[in-house]
């Protein structure tokens, strides 16, 4: 299943919605590895910049963001991204129990 299939179906997103999502991602993937700095207000404003891309789709929380980073993950063409959201979660402070699922995932995968 393509990203854009997995979105229309798991997330009820249109195909128009689903493209600007898939392509919003990739510009933050880029984003990631341009700017990349091990710090705090790095991994803040990362996984900010993350939440307010995924708001406009209507995942407006870190709950409701955590299913749609495991299918990310699952799905394969954001499996990277993936592996930058959930660390930039955990360093800004986030919840560990957030994403705990996918991140054993992700470290069994490693």
């Amino acid at each position: 299943m393509t990203f854009i299939e997995m979105m229309q179906t798991e997330y009820n997103l249109n195909e128009s919605q689903a493209t600007e999502l898939q392509k919003a991602l990739k510009e933050l993937e880029t984003y990631f590895d341009d700017n990349f700095e091990d710090s705090k207000a790095f991994f803040e404003t990362f996984y900010a910049k993350f939440e307010q891309v995924i708001a406009d789709y209507g995942f407006n929380d870190t709950e409701q963001a955590e299913p749609l980073v495991a299918s990310l993950y699952r799905q394969g063409d954001f499996e990277i991204l993936v592996t930058y959201v959930i660390p930039a979660f955990y360093n800004s402070g986030g919840d560990s129990e957030r994403f705990a699922d996918t991140y054993q995932r992700m470290m069994n995968h490693h």
